[in-house]
C-alpha cells in the first residue's frame, strides 16, 4: 500500500469520525441518555473561553504550574476535542486541563451536570469508605445496603473502576494527595450517578455481605432535584456542641453560614458555657467543613488567641469583571465607594478602593491585620485540640495553618485539603458559550503572612486516626471525643 493510499484512508477516518452528528449549543434537560454530541469547534471555543477568563481572572494561575506547562495542558486539551464528544467527555477534558492550577476553588463540579438536566435527572445516592484498598458501603438511600458490606460493582462498573473516574474529577489542592484520595471516595456515588445514562430505575449493587456471601441487589433511582433537597444527604447544619465532664466538643460543619448572626451567637453561646463550668479542655472538629467567610473562622479565632496576636493575612487579587467588588449589587457598590471616600487615605478600605480604580488586569496583594476580639472580651488558655480531614477544606485549612503557626495545639485525624503556604477563595462562576457547562474561577489568593512560599505539602497531624472497617460496621466515630482513642 503506497503513502498516497495510507494518507486518503488516514483522511477517510479523521472525516468519518468527525461527521457523526453533533450540535454546538447543547441543551441539557434534552440530553438525559447523554447521547448528544458537541461539535470539535465549540469545544475549542469552549476551552479558549475558559483559557481566556483564567488568565483575566486569577490573582496567580502559576504558584505550582509554569506559563508553560498551563500552556502545554491548554494545548493538550485542544487536541482532545478534534472529534465530537458527549458532554461527560468533554467535561473531564476541562477538568484534565483546570486540574494544573492546583486550586481547588478553580473547579468544575460534576454535580452541576445533575443540576443542569433538572426534573428529568434521577440518581441514586450512596457513599463509600475505603479501607486497605477496598470500598465498604458508609451510607445508602433508605439503608437499602448494610453499612459495611464491601462493594464489588455498581451499575456495569466495578468499583476500581468508579475509583478511577472518580479521580479524573476530583480536584487539586497544591500537592495534598492523600486528602485527594479521601475526596475522591466521597465523590464515588456522585460520579457514578452523572456518568449512568441507563434508562433503566433500577440500578444493580454487587457487594459481599458480613458472612461472606456475594449478593446481588437493585435499588430505584429517585429524581436528583428530590435529592438535593433531602436534608438527610444535604444537610444544613452549621454547627453543634456538646458537653461531657470537663470536656467541651465543638462541631463547625460549614463557616458558610445563611446567618451570620445567629452562627456568631451559637459561638458565643459555646464559649460562655465553657468558661461558666471552668472547662479545661475544648476540641474543635471540622471534618468535612468545606469553608466559607473568613469572619466567621475569625470570630471562633478570638475565643482561643491565647497569644493575642493579630491575625495577618495576605489578600491577593486581580482585578477584573468577575472580581469581588464587580460582584456587589450597585447599591452595596455606592456604599463602599462613600465609606471610603469618607476615610480616605485611612484605613483598610482606602487600600481596596485604590484596587477598586485601578485598571482591569492589576494585581495587588493587601495584608489585613486583623485584631481578633469577641463582645465578652473572654479568651479560652486551656487545652485545646482539632479535629480535620481530607475533605476540611478553605477556611478549614487556615485554621489549621493557625493551629500549627502558634502551636495553639494537637491536630488529630488526616491531613486536610490544603497546605500552610495558601489557599484561594472567592470563586466567580462562568457559563461556557457553547457546552453550558459551569466551571468556578478563584478570584482571590489568601496566604497567612510570613509563611515560606515553599510550603505546599500537607499541614502535619500530630496524631493520626482513620475510620476501621470495625468502626464503620459498629457505626463508632473514632473521634468522638469521650472516646479512649482521644
Amino acid at each position: 500500500m503506497g503513502k498516497r493510499t495510507v494518507f486518503f484512508y488516514f483522511i477517510f477516518f479523521i472525516t468519518l469520525v468527525n461527521s457523526q452528528p453533533c450540535i454546538k449549543y447543547i441543551q441539557h434537560k434534552k440530553n438525559v441518555d447523554g447521547t448528544i454530541l458537541i461539535c470539535p469547534e465549540a469545544m475549542a471555543e469552549d476551552l479558549q473561553e475558559l483559557y481566556q477568563n483564567i488568565l483575566k481572572t486569577h490573582p496567580n494561575p502559576f504558584i505550582y504550574c509554569s506559563k508553560e506547562e498551563l500552556d502545554s495542558a491548554y494545548t493538550a486539551a485542544q487536541n482532545a476535542v478534534l472529534s465530537s464528544k458527549s458532554v461527560l467527555d468533554f467535561s473531564i477534558v476541562l477538568t484534565g486541563f483546570i486540574k494544573n492550577i492546583r486550586d481547588s476553588h478553580t473547579y468544575f463540579n460534576p454535580r452541576d451536570i445533575l443540576v443542569l438536566l433538572g426534573n428529568k435527572s434521577k440518581s441514586i445516592p450512596f457513599y463509600l469508605n475505603k479501607i486497605d484498598s477496598r470500598f465498604y458501603m458508609s451510607k445508602s438511600y433508605n439503608n437499602c445496603i448494610p453499612v459495611g458490606a464491601e462493594i464489588i460493582e455498581v451499575g456495569k462498573m466495578t468499583v476500581d473502576s468508579l475509583y478511577n473516574l472518580s479521580w479524573q474529577y476530583s480536584p487539586n489542592e497544591a500537592y495534598t494527595e492523600s486528602a485527594r484520595a479521601e475526596i475522591t471516595t466521597k465523590m464515588m456515588g456522585l460520579v457514578f450517578n452523572v456518568q449512568n445514562k441507563s434508562v433503566e430505575n433500577d440500578i444493580q449493587f454487587k457487594y459481599v455481605n458480613r458472612l461472606g456471601d456475594t449478593l446481588l441487589t437493585q435499588i430505584s433511582r429517585i429524581k436528583s432535584k428530590k435529592l438535593f433537597k433531602n436534608e438527610d444527604w444535604y444537610p444544613s447544619k452549621e454547627l453543634e456542641y456538646e458537653f461531657i465532664n470537663n470536656k467541651a466538643y465543638l462541631r463547625v460543619y460549614s463557616f458558610e453560614s445563611r446567618n451570620e448572626k445567629k452562627f456568631k451567637k451559637n459561638i458565643d453561646r459555646f464559649f460562655s458555657i465553657v468558661a461558666s463550668n471552668k472547662i479545661d479542655s475544648v476540641i474543635i472538629d471540622v471534618r468535612e467543613n468545606r469553608g466559607g467567610y473568613i469572619l466567621l473562622l475569625e470570630h471562633l479565632l478570638s475565643y482561643i488567641n491565647v497569644n493575642e496576636q493579630t491575625y495577618d493575612l495576605n489578600y491577593s487579587y486581580k482585578r477584573s469583571d468577575l472580581d469581588r467588588f464587580e460582584s456587589l449589587s450597585r447599591l452595596k457598590k455606592i456604599d463602599f465607594v462613600k465609606k471610603a471616600k469618607r476615610v480616605y487615605p485611612r484605613g483598610m478600605i482606602s487600600k481596596e478602593y485604590d484596587f477598586y480604580l485601578s485598571p482591569k488586569g492589576t494585581v495587588r496583594t493587601i495584608l489585613y491585620e486583623k485584631k481578633l476580639a469577641n463582645s465578652s472580651n473572654y479568651i479560652y488558655r486551656g487545652n485545646c485540640s482539632l479535629y480535620i480531614n481530607g475533605l476540611s477544606m478553605s477556611a478549614s485549612v487556615l485554621l489549621a495553618s493557625w493551629f500549627k503557626e502558634t502551636n495553639r495545639g494537637e491536630i488529630i485525624g488526616t491531613p486536610c485539603f490544603g497546605s500552610l503556604n495558601a489557599t484561594h477563595g472567592n470563586p466567580a462562576t462562568i457559563f461556557l458559550k457553547n457546552s453550558g457547562l459551569p466551571l468556578s474561577i478563584s478570584t482571590l489568593k489568601l496566604t497567612p503572612n510570613n509563611v515560606e512560599e515553599s510550603k505546599w505539602g500537607d499541614i502535619l497531624i500530630d496524631k493520626k486516626i482513620t475510620l476501621s472497617l470495625k468502626d464503620l460496621k459498629l457505626g463508632v466515630d473514632p473521634f468522638t471525643f469521650n472516646s479512649s482513642k482521644d
